[in-house]
């Protein structure tokens, strides 16, 4: 049985910080797991934590959350879910495969790689039917072809330029 005091402190908060929350849904709006056809709501998560009632590893926001903080920069008192989420991870032992590889990238380059959080979670995705939201996150990750750098006129740097008192810059 989960200590629901402990997961919330594990998060940063005092039970008392989630009365703030007002019911909105706002984050349920935004929410990143929410685009994979998959019903779930910030909101329940953390009135379900507030009663006290467990959570099960099974849980939508458990197993899927990326941790974008979408939800977060929704929310109108800023109430940290994906850090909550953490909490519940790390007490139920469950490890979700984007933290693994956001994990794992910031172990190797010290910073998130998005190609290789992509790679690592491909798996995951193909296994569980995920591929036809792909293009979708691809946009968030911001993956884009490198653009061509255009070539510096050498030329129109010869010869220097004159300031205002006649001399070269």
């Amino acid at each position: 049985m989960q200590k629901t005091e402990h997961i919330i402190e594990l998060a940063g908060y005092e039970k008392e910080d989630l009365t703030v929350c007002l019911g909105c849904k706002i984050c349920a709006s935004v929410c990143t797991v929410n685009d994979l056809s998959i019903s779930t709501s910030p909101q329940e998560l953390l009135q379900t934590l507030f009663l006290g009632k467990d959570i099960a590893a099974d849980n939508p926001l458990v197993r899927y959350c990326t941790g974008c903080y979408r939800c977060t920069h929704a929310c109108p008192w800023d109430i940290r879910v994906p850090e909550i989420v953490r909490a519940l991870r790390d007490d139920l032992a469950v490890g979700s495969p984007f933290e693994k590889a956001f994990k794992g990238s910031v172990a190797i380059w010290g910073r998130v790689y998005e190609p290789y959080v992509l790679l690592k979670a491909v798996s995951f995705l193909v296994k569980e039917g995920y591929l036809k939201h792909m293009n979708r996150w691809i946009e968030y990750m911001g993956i884009h072809l490198p653009h061509k750098v255009k070539a510096i006129n050498s030329s129109s740097n010869t010869g220097g330029s004159k300031g205002k008192k006649g001399g070269t810059l």
